[in-house]
């Protein structure tokens, strides 16, 4: 029996993605069109298909990309580990953790972790390297209720997951995570040793633990042409 015409598309772009450097531009979706000679609701299928598997990712108003990171399974349920996909590069994860401090969330922020209002969270900023190149700026926010007496100390040579369980008995089963694509601002960029507006990964990021308690909310911002991660969009964290 013959494949459905968009499977035979998919099939065509992976020998395509194969013989492509990584984060070289696609072809645009018009082009496709006309190579193919089908409809876009094919195109957009088989480009569906494939930025899921991880084979290339999109930016907003810059077209495709073939990714330089292929992802042969998906993150579906699971736990997400930054220190995890840069050692499958070859390279060595590191993280600096440049503050911590004790704040009253926004209101979305709140939400998200199922605090009242003037519950605090502990904000934790952390820059996560590859190689001692930076490659993710993370802002993450912990109950202060679940975390009380939470110190910059304690994540000295540390994971924060590692921490979180050690300390507090708190376990992470299940992230929820949705991913769009934005451009760096000045502050963002210098962080990351980027130019201003560069093309950049914008995660939403929230945990439950095994109790079914929200225990972190995080935004992290990603270089684009060092981190592709895509992830199925579980809700929308990002409105």
């Amino acid at each position: 029996m013959q494949k459905p015409l968009y499977q035979r598309v998919i099939l065509d772009l992976e020998k395509l993605i194969k013989k492509m450097r990584p984060n070289e531009k696609l072809l645009s979706e018009r082009q496709l069109l006309v190579k193919y000679r089908v409809s876009r609701n094919t195109i957009r299928l088989a480009l569906q298909n494939l930025e899921e598997r991880g084979l290339i990712y999109r930016l907003h108003g810059k077209g495709t990309f073939v990714s330089s990171i292929y992802l042969d399974r998906p993150n579906i349920g699971g736990i997400y580990s930054f220190s995890e996909e840069v050692t499958r590069e070859g390279q060595k994860a590191t993280t600096q953790n440049r503050s911590l401090e004790l704040v009253t969330p926004s209101k979305k922020i709140a939400e998200q972790l199922n605090l009242a209002e003037k519950e605090q969270a502990y904000k934790l900023i952390r820059l996560r390297l590859a190689n001692g190149h930076p490659r993710m700026l993370s802002t993450t926010y912990l109950p202060e209720k679940l975390f009380p007496k939470l110190k910059i100390v304690d994540l000295k040579n540390k994971m924060l997951y590692g921490v979180l369980k050690e300390k507090y008995n708190q376990l992470s089963v299940i992230a929820f995570e949705d991913v769009q694509a934005v451009s760096l601002n000045e502050l963002e960029s210098k962080y990351l040793a980027e130019k201003v507006g560069s093309p950049s990964l914008k995660i939403y990021r929230k945990t439950i633990n095994d109790k079914n308690i929200p225990i972190e909310f995080t935004i992290s911002l990603a270089r684009g042409d060092k981190f592709i991660y895509r992830s199925r969009q579980y809700n929308d964290l990002a409105k």
